[in-house]
């Protein structure tokens, strides 16, 4: 693997300085290119709101989130809507809800008429230290590239992490970022993995996403002897040399309380650890899925009846009809969630899944069985089939009619 020293170095007016290997995916092993006076690569980061998006022309094999672009490359004038139009392109991004920051120290996105110079240096992006950011809402699996198949550089940084110890109600918890066997509960994300606006949101949504964290009232102190949590609203300076969690031996403290109650059908509250009050609660469900089963068919006959009298039709015996005859309303899966593999009476969907529904929202139960450890969840959702014709219940919040 090459090292810093084989790296490209450019002049101020954008040529190299010296014969050099391109350092992004697209180049490989290629020599670069020198570049004419004026014009200069543009460095750019990609988010989603979460955390990190892996670029499909990574420069770096252990920074996969940044890439670069030439400044000739954006249609002029160079403005905010015109440099997010091409990242959109090469990345293979949805154009919908993408902000784009001058840096990653900006708490504000800039507005898409905002013109930005990216001719010459110094300016926005011109350097590694220092690219712009784009955060999209996309979460696209990502494409194979000509990157899989090169080289890449491994880039030679200070890694600087937020530290944190993780805690439910109960006490603390193992964190799934934890990195020292002896202190399982103290976990660290990666500065360079949280989105702009640099804020306590920002962060949070970075841990629920690296934790998986199921439960509710999300909270995070500034460190252990705190007395009430940060706000979300608070600014956390990432990239200076302090900020809370900074530091290993005075980490910030996460805490949430685990979601054990839900409501089940005619309003009764459901506790986990109750396993009577559970079984009734099966008996329950099992007796309502039995009902809507026996309402869909009368549904069906009926509607065969009825088509029957209207083409004058003899035959009194009724005629089997497709489950969408009632179920007419197309749903598309949003998102990939595996629900059904732990209850089944749910669907686990892929992102672009067609259910078919009739449209009535209902609350249902999810009980995650994993690990042996059930938790019961209440989700709106609409009775449904996938395409192999299986009935079972859709969530709301990850689809959309179309």
């Amino acid at each position: 693997m090459r090292s810093n020293e084989e790296r490209p170095l450019y002049n101020e007016d954008g040529k190299a300085s010296k014969s050099a290997f391109s350092e992004d995916g697209r180049g490989g092993t290629k020599p670069t290119p020198q570049l004419r006076a004026g014009v200069r690569y543009v460095y750019y980061r990609l988010y989603t709101k979460d955390g990190p998006l892996a670029s499909i022309y990574p420069i770096y094999s252990n920074d996969r989130s940044i890439s670069r672009i030439l400044s000739t490359s954006v249609r002029p004038p160079h403005t905010v809507t015109s440099i997010k139009r091409h990242l959109f392109k090469v990345e293979g991004l949805s154009s919908e809800n993408c902000t784009l920051y001058r840096s990653l120290s900006e708490n504000a996105s800039l507005e898409d008429s905002t013109r930005l110079s990216l001719r010459g240096t110094p300016g926005p992006g011109s350097s590694v230290e220092d690219p712009i950011v784009l955060v999209s809402n996309d979460e696209r699996q990502l494409r194979e590239s000509s990157a899989a198949s090169q080289e890449l550089l491994e880039r030679d940084f200070e890694q600087r992490y937020v530290y944190y110890r993780i805690y439910d109600e109960q006490g603390e918890t193992v964190s799934k970022t934890s990195y020292d066997e002896n202190t399982p509960s103290l976990g660290r994300v990666n500065t360079l993995a949280i989105p702009p606006p640099h804020t306590l949101a920002s962060l949070k949504n970075h841990l629920i996403k690296c934790e998986n964290i199921l439960g509710r009232d999300v909270q995070i102190f500034e460190d252990e002897d705190s007395e009430s949590p940060m706000s979300d609203t608070d600014a956390i300076a990432l990239l200076s040399d302090s900020f809370p969690g900074c530091m290993e031996d005075q980490p910030m403290a996460v805490t949430y309380e685990v979601q054990r109650t839900g409501v089940g059908p005619n309003n009764i509250q459901v506790n986990n650890e109750n396993p009577a009050q559970l079984r009734s609660l099966l008996a329950q469900t099992t007796e309502e899925l039995r009902k809507a089963k026996e309402e869909i068919e009368r549904l069906k006959q009926t509607h065969a009846r009825e088509l029957r009298e209207a083409r004058g039709s003899s035959s009194s015996q009724p005629q089997p009809q497709p489950l969408l005859t009632t179920f007419t309303r197309k749903l598309k899966a949003k998102r990939d969630w595996d629900l059904g593999d732990y209850d089944n009476r749910w669907h686990s969907m892929k992102m672009g899944d067609i259910f078919h529904t009739n449209g009535a929202v209902r609350k249902e139960e999810w009980r995650n069985n994993r690990d042996g450890n059930a938790r019961v969840y209440v989700f709106d959702c609409y009775q449904a089939t996938n395409s192999a014709g299986r009935m079972a219940f859709a969530v709301k919040v990850y689809t959309s009619f179309c």
